[in-house]
């Protein structure tokens, strides 16, 4: 990146790293769901889960953290073969990549609102 980094706040920065992981999860979904990808494809997606799960708990986006939690906890357990990625499943997971989206697009006043407004959906997931 070639951006000079010293004047973005920590939202901003999370809000590029969330970019970057959202475009991957996004596009490996889509793949999976054509059929098109191989275990490295799992990997990378838990690798973006876990890294986006991180950058929200350092800004303290909990909902974000909540979300990236799951997915990665439902990566890791296809990956030992304990799920499967089915439609279902994959549509439960691009559910997580929109909100991920949403949450990461808020202004910080409205975390609160969008998380109690989403609340049921979130404990569900």
């Amino acid at each position: 990146m070639s951006e000079d980094l010293s004047n973005f706040s920590l939202i901003e920065l999370f809000r590029v790293e969330a970019e970057g992981q959202i475009a991957l999860l996004t596009r490996h979904l889509l793949d999976l769901e054509r059929g098109s990808a191989g275990p490295e494809v799992l990997e990378a997606m838990m690798r973006a889960a876990h890294s986006l799960k991180g950058a929200a708990r350092i800004v303290d986006l909990s909902p974000a953290v909540q979300v990236a939690h799951a997915m990665e906890d439902c990566f890791v357990s296809a990956q030992k073969g304990g799920v499967s990625l089915d439609p279902a499943r994959i549509d439960a997971l691009l559910q997580g990549v929109d909100w991920l989206t949403q949450i990461s697009r808020l202004a910080e006043a409205e975390v609160p609102a969008w998380t109690a407004g989403h609340a049921a959906e979130l404990n569900a997931y």
